[in-house]
């Protein structure tokens, strides 16, 4: 929404029926367009890429720690357990996360069980409520770049407008 509104802040003050056509309008126009463009790529990656989650699949779910299994068999809730730590010198099998039954490799950076989504996630950095996804070492580029661009697309808008009103000042409404 906020992409929209200053594309047409943009374009109108840059391409309107008083508006003299100046190099920087169409400057303008091109950054902004720009802007918009990345910022909804970064955001569509963000909103449908990888959020670095562990995918359960058979490596990752096995062998099922021996605590973890007898508890399950005796249908008893795991709340009361910790993460359980693999073999030593085992890679691939870092800890085991008690809520998602899935081994967190050693290798994977900071990995993280997240409270919100309920998912464990690789390189870790925040759950952002906004896109109501983790936020991650593979999609924090993305979600810098989001925020760059709100900041730059509202820096660019008011450049058009202020250009588009020094070009014109009649605009101004006052008349008399």
């Amino acid at each position: 929404v906020l992409c929209a509104i200053l594309v047409a802040v943009t374009q109108g003050v840059t391409n309107g029926p008083d508006a003299e056509a100046t190099q920087l309008g169409q400057i303008a126009v091109i950054l902004i367009w720009a802007e918009a463009s990345i910022a909804i790529l970064s955001t569509l990656y963000l909103l449908f890429g990888d959020a670095g989650v562990i995918k359960r699949t058979e490596e990752s779910c096995y062998p099922i720690p021996s605590e973890v299994e007898q508890r399950i068999r005796a249908l008893q809730s795991l709340d009361s357990l910790k993460n359980i730590p693999g073999p030593q010198g085992d890679i691939r099998h870092g800890s085991y996360c008690v809520r998602c039954l899935v081994w967190r490799s050693k290798d994977a950076g900071k990995v993280h069980h997240c409270n919100v989504c309920q998912r464990c996630v690789t390189g870790f950095d925040h759950h952002c409520g906004v896109f109501g996804r983790c936020i991650v070492r593979n999609n924090m580029p993305c979600f810098l770049a989001t925020i760059g661009m709100m900041f730059a697309g509202m820096i660019t808008a008011m450049l058009a407008v202020m250009s588009s009103t020094a070009v014109n000042p009649q605009q101004g409404g006052g008349g008399g």
